[in-house]
């Protein structure tokens, strides 16, 4: 157990180091002044006695321990005790995670060198799925802030000089929260949604609405489509539909946290409507790219920018839109495959560098990727691609009966990540310019003659 004298030198210190074997703890000794060093089964870090050694004993109870491949996660133990014992601590105490790479390759990983047992397929499960798990158990602790010191993308700051991995200038790189219908109609649903949304750091929120009396025929309104919320294809449609208090709930949303909101909008009564309640972004989704008069229509009207998805379209229409909005001040062009999910050979993310190269004789148009494939990878390699806008489906939980739900992920369990790997993508990125980094060092010098 952690004592109390522990817990009040770890106090009065102004930095936490926890130091594992990894290789990233080499870099440990960088750093001086008033640390409070913990090792995690480590006695001492190149010669120098840590002032305290876990040993990995349990310290938390058996029902709340949590087993990692073949072993219990300690670090999780260790974290959650600190948690509970500096939760009256202002500001929140900083804890850096040195040696905790979660990468297995051979025995020099180890910087004890150690001799396992357990083959080397066990050894490689027990490390490795230890970093899916912390990007886990890291938010559950609302006490302390966790940074891991490493190298890879998934760390938090760089373990040479601490600093942050966050975009503190991401202004031209915009993530989109494609909410489309999986608020169900349910107010409560949409509130988490879009809160889940704020809170994992998405640009924008983007919503649909459609005259569902007036968009589709009669014949294919009265079939019937069973869910939990509907007997028919009408009702279905009719109560996943936007009611004017969750518009209003949304619009002070807008108002109220400064997140910016996008509608999709199937037809010119829905847009009026929308227009009216002073909503003023909207997108032509890929579903209407053959609704011509109604995409005049839009053209026509006074609006600064418009986003426009590409899907299940050719160059000839992406040639139209250019055309038709010609006035506008900004385009913003998503390349879309119109599959739900997409299969990763039918992404064609080189559509994104087509556009890239359109902007230079347009230069209103903005590149991006509306994704429907599964994860975050492609929404990544768009990114690097060139693309200044990434749209992607989100949901709460499971709901097989609800469409796209495959291409969605959730807003709780998988947005923040993904936000924070398309930023840190972004930020690899750089501005392009060949610089010396202050990071960066000769290896070899020129002898003085």
């Amino acid at each position: 157990m952690i004592s109390s004298k522990i817990i009040n030198n770890i106090i009065k210190k102004k930095k936490l180091f926890i130091i594992g074997r990894g290789p990233s703890a080499r870099f440990v000794t960088k750093f001086k002044g008033s640390v409070y060093y913990i090792g995690h089964n480590v006695s001492q870090i190149f010669g120098k006695k840590v002032d305290y050694n876990y040993k990995k004993q349990r310290i938390i109870s058996q029902k709340k321990r949590l087993k990692v491949g073949s072993i219990y996660y300690s670090l999780y133990e260790l974290l959650f005790v600190l948690n509970e014992k500096l939760k009256n601590i202002k500001p929140k105490k900083k804890i850096f995670l040195f040696g905790f790479d979660f990468r297995k390759i051979s025995r020099d990983d180890d910087l004890d060198k150690k001799k396992i047992s357990k083959s080397k397929l066990q050894q490689l499960i027990d490390v490795n799925s230890q970093l899916i798990a912390f990007e886990h158990i890291k938010k559950e602790f609302s006490n302390i802030v966790i940074k891991r010191a490493a190298f890879g993308m998934e760390s938090d700051v760089s373990a040479k000089n601490l600093k942050d991995s966050t975009n503190k200038n991401n202004q031209d790189f915009d993530i989109v929260a494609e909410v489309t219908t999986n608020h169900q109609g349910d107010t409560n649903k949409l509130i988490n949604i879009i809160e889940g949304c704020i809170d994992a750091g998405c640009n924008y929120i983007k919503f649909q609405r459609r005259d569902v009396d007036n968009f589709y025929s009669k014949k294919k309104l009265n079939l019937k489509y069973r869910t939990p919320i509907s007997n028919t294809f009408f009702e279905y449609r009719k109560k996943l539909e936007l009611s004017d208090e969750q518009l209003e709930i949304i619009k002070n949303y807008e108002k109220k946290r400064k997140i910016k909101v996008i509608f999709s909008v199937l037809d010119y009564l829905s847009y009026k409507q929308l227009r009216k309640k002073g909503f003023n972004m909207f997108k032509i989704p890929s579903t209407i790219s053959e609704h011509k008069k109604y995409i005049k229509k839009i053209a026509n009207e006074n609006l600064s920018k418009i986003v426009v998805s590409t899907g299940m379209t050719n160059q000839n229409y992406v040639n139209y839109i250019l055309k038709l909005f010609k006035k506008f001040k900004k385009i913003y062009l998503l390349h879309t495959v119109s599959s739900y999910p997409t299969y990763f050979k039918d992404m064609n993310l080189n559509v994104i560098k087509n556009y890239i190269n359109l902007s230079k004789k347009y230069k209103n148009i903005i590149p991006g990727y509306s994704s429907h494939d599964v994860g975050d990878l492609g929404c990544m390699l768009a990114t690097a691609a060139g693309a200044k806008m990434i749209e992607k489906h989100v949901k709460i939980g499971v709901t097989d009966w609800m469409h796209f739900d495959d291409a969605a992920i959730d807003v709780y369990d998988e947005l923040p990540t993904f936000v924070n790997n398309l930023n840190k993508v972004n930020i690899a990125l750089g501005g392009g310019k060949k610089i010396i980094h202050s990071s960066e060092h000769h290896k070899y010098f020129i002898k003085k003659q």
